[in-house]
This record gives structure tokens, sequence and C-alpha cells, in this order.
């Protein structure tokens, strides 16, 4: 067999490797609709350790999607050039070898769509399209590799293969870079570069295990609240928007968030509590749990002691408006004090059981209770400012710890051997962060390392040892390094 031939048939094979996953990629993200990749992702997840996968999302923060995905790209993209290899080189298991990859893709497809919410006959037309795409472009261009060619034939596959790799390493390359951008937060200043008090809705963090959040028609959408019960409810979005409704300012952080993370926004939440539907349900003794089951398959629970309190809100508006669809639509729960992948978006179904049920990321590892940790952060100067010396600099950031309020923040410009309290702005609730300031005078030049750190209402104090986020939040003292120089 020729190098040249088996060489030819890998790039072939990679190509239509490549196209297929870059199919799947516009499906998932354009149309919403479930794929191997998201299948791929999601496997990914189960068996990364929770102290690598922490570490990565940590070095990557908001490429962490796009970049896992490129490797699956490439990982799909070296299979099927290996596959093709393998028709071109045994010819004799050509048939069979197709017939089992036609099985696998179909029926694999098949079920991660239908899985993802897809109805029977969406569900079997992406199988059956995807399908056609990968065994299908290995049959047609692997056929026949010992028979000669015309010249025009050839031109026509070599032009065929060349533009559909230009086309489909163009859509990955536009895609990847739309789901980058969607993941990084905005970071919206006020003029002292602090972030605003209440975070606008455009600049709230948004993190998702998607690669497209559902859209839920609220027309047809219903909550069901089930299981250990006396009287199961089913209700629409009207009938709970006519409920009497309660305002509440909260911050919501991400679990992911480093103490210098961006991954954290306050806004103002408008909805029913959800203690309200579940003694309106009767819950029946013994209750452990209230387990939540979203639109995309992602479920989560917290106890129904928490479930109870009266800050726990079952939201459909953000400040002042309707809540977006990346942020929940129709309903979200949001927990004051707890991390954001336990108040779960896009709900669809509510369940009292009497077990510890462990979400989607406790199933991972990661944090059941989810308590977040002191935090403080310093968002002005940043760290590599070059300051003017003898002059006032302003010194600022932001401080959080859930529903147990912040009480004092230092802040240290000799790397934690001397402190001093600074200012603090009102917080808009007793839920959400508080800004923090000092101006400071450098009068002597050099480099300084600035520290911030803060108690809460309790009276502890943020922990010093940093330790990654996951799986129970980062905690450390944000220190930054700044130089001081004359003027020029």
């Amino acid at each position: 067999m020729e190098r040249r031939k088996l060489l030819a048939a890998f790039w072939t094979g990679a190509t239509i490797g490549l196209i297929w996953g870059v199919v799947q990629l516009v499906l998932e993200v354009i149309f919403g609709v479930g794929t191997f990749l998201h299948g791929f992702l999601e496997l990914s997840t189960r068996f990364i350790p929770v102290a690598t996968f922490g570490w990565i999302l940590s070095v990557t923060e908001a490429s962490a999607k796009p970049l896992a995905l490129l490797l699956i790209l490439v990982v799909l993209t070296l299979t099927s050039g290996g596959f093709a290899v393998l028709l071109v080189r045994w010819p004799r298991s050509r048939r069979w070898s197709l017939s089992l990859l036609a099985t696998g893709t179909a029926l694999g497809t098949f079920i991660v769509a239908l899985g993802r919410g897809g109805s029977l006959f969406v569900s079997g037309l992406v199988a059956a399209g995807l399908t056609l795409v990968l065994v299908g472009g290995l049959a047609a261009f692997t056929a026949d590799t010992d028979a000669p060619l015309s010249l025009q034939r050839r031109q026509f596959v070599r032009v065929l293969v060349a533009g559909g790799l230009l086309l489909s390493l163009g859509a990955a390359s536009r895609l990847l870079s739309a789901l980058q951008v969607r993941s990084r937060p905005r970071g919206t200043v006020d003029a002292r570069g602090l972030p605003p008090a209440l975070t606008p809705v455009g600049d709230f963090y948004v993190v998702s295990k998607n690669l497209s959040d559902p859209l839920v028609d609220a027309g047809t959408w219903r909550l069901r609240i089930h299981g250990r019960v006396t009287r199961a409810l089913e209700l629409d979005l009207a009938t709970i928007r006519t409920r009497p409704s309660t305002r509440m300012i909260s911050t919501l952080e991400c679990i992911s968030n480093d103490v210098w993370g961006p991954y954290i926004s306050t806004g103002e939440w408008i909805g029913v509590p959800l203690r309200d539907l579940l003694l309106e349900a009767e819950p029946q003794h013994p209750v452990v749990d209230v387990i939540l089951r979203a639109a995309d398959g992602y479920s989560d629970s917290i106890p129904l002691s928490v479930a109870l309190q009266p800050s726990v809100l079952l939201a459909y508006g953000l400040n002042g408006q309707t809540l977006p669809p990346e942020h929940g639509f129709p309903l979200r729960l949001v927990v004051p004090g707890i991390y954001g992948m336990k108040n779960v978006k896009w709900i669809t179904e509510i369940e009292l059981s009497d077990t510890d049920y462990f979400g989607f990321w406790q199933q991972r590892g990661w944090s059941d209770t989810a308590v977040v940790q002191i935090h403080s952060r310093i968002d002005v100067p940043r760290g590599g400012s070059v300051l003017p010396i003898g002059q006032d600099v302003f010194v600022g950031g932001i401080a959080f710890a859930g529903d147990r309020g912040i009480a004092r923040v230092e802040l240290s410009t000799d790397g934690g051997t001397t402190w001093q309290e600074v200012e603090r702005e009102a917080p808009l609730s007793r839920f959400s962060w508080v800004r923090w300031w000092t101006m400071w005078r450098p009068t002597v030049p050099g480099r300084y390392r600035l520290v911030v750190r803060a108690w809460d209402g309790t009276g502890a104090l943020q922990v010093e040892q940093e330790r990654p986020p996951l799986p129970e939040g980062a905690t450390g003292w944000h220190r930054i390094t700044v130089e001081v120089r004359a003027a020029a």
C-alpha cells in the first residue's frame, strides 16, 4: 500500500471528522440540539479529578469551555482520520466497520438528543443527518482507492475536501470565540474603578454547563411540585406571578470564582418565596432535601430547612426586568449565602425527598453545602500599576460573605505587616456585597505589596491560606504588587 494513499486517506478522513464535529457544534450552539459534543463535554467533567478541574478553570477562566471543545474537535478529527486509514488499509473489513460506526453514531446521537429534551422526530432527524455526514462521507471518499481516478475527479475531491476544511475551520473559530465572549463578564466600573453597587443585567456574570441554554416557552411551561407532599401542585407562570411577590437584593457568586475573580454580581430579584409554595403543597415528613430540576437536565438540591427560609426565592425578574433566558427564564432559585451552582435556573420541577440528593456537580465531587467563603478583593489599582510618589492613590474593591454580611475590611500596604481599617459603603441589603475604599499616599519609591482581608458578621476572619475554588470555594487574601516612582 502506497504511503501517499494512506496519507491522503488520513487527511480526507480527518477533514470529514472535523466537518462532523463542527456540524455538531452548530447544532448545539445555534439550535440547542444535543449531540455527541455535549455528551463528551459532560463525560469529561466526570473523569477529570476535582483538583485538576479546578486548576483548569482557574487558569483558563472564560476560555475553559472553548478550549475543551477545541480539544474534543481535535480528537474527533484525528480519530476519523485514523478510521479512514483503516478502511483503506484493510478493505475486507470495510463493510462491517462502516456498519458498526453507523449504528453507534446513530444510536448514540439519538440518545443524547432525546436526553436533552428533543422530540423523537428531531432526535431521529439529527441522528440520521450526523450519521450521514460522518459515515456517508467516509464511505464515499475512501471507496475504490485502487481504481484509477480521472484528473477531473481527483481535482473535484481535492476541492471538496479543501472547501469543507476551510468552512469548518471558519465556523469553529467564530462559534468558539462567541462562547468565550459569552462566558467573560463585561466588568463595568464607575469613575473610581469600582463595580456598580447593583450590577446591570447586561454585565451580570453567566456560567452554565451548556453549550446553548434552553429557550423555554412561557405559554406551555409548568412548574410541578411533587414527592413527599400531601397536595401535588402544577402551576403556570401567570399563576405564580399573581401571588404576593418579594423583592430582594442579593449577590450571587460562582463557586469556581477565585478571590480576585469576576464571577460575582449583585442584582435585585423579584419572585415568590419558595416556602409559600412548599407549605401549600403540605410536606409529608420526613423530608430531607428539596430537589430542583431544570429544563436542561440539570438538578441540585437544598435542605428543607433552608428551603423554608423566607429569603429563598423562586425569581422571575431581575433588576426590574423579566428574567433573561441566560439567567433562568422563566423561573430560577435564589438562595442567599450559597454558591451559584445551587441557585438552579430554568426550573421545571421541585421534588421533596426523604434522602440526601446529590446534584449534577455533587456527583462530580463538588461541595453539597456550598456555603460562600469570606471574599474580598482589590479592584483599584490593578496589580502591576505604576503610581506617583507623594500623591493620594484611591484603593478600593469589594467584600462579600454570603448571608453573614461584612463587619470589617482592612488593607495592608506592606505585605501584611501592618493593617489599617478602610471605609465601607452601606450594603444594599444584608445579602449583598459591600464596596470599600481608602486613600493611600506613598512617600518612598519602590515596590509595595497590597493585601486585603475581611471579617464577616459572625466575627470570623477571612481565611489567609490560599485554596483553589473547587470543591468548597476559593480562600486566601488577595495580594497585588504596585510600583511607586518619582514623577519624570
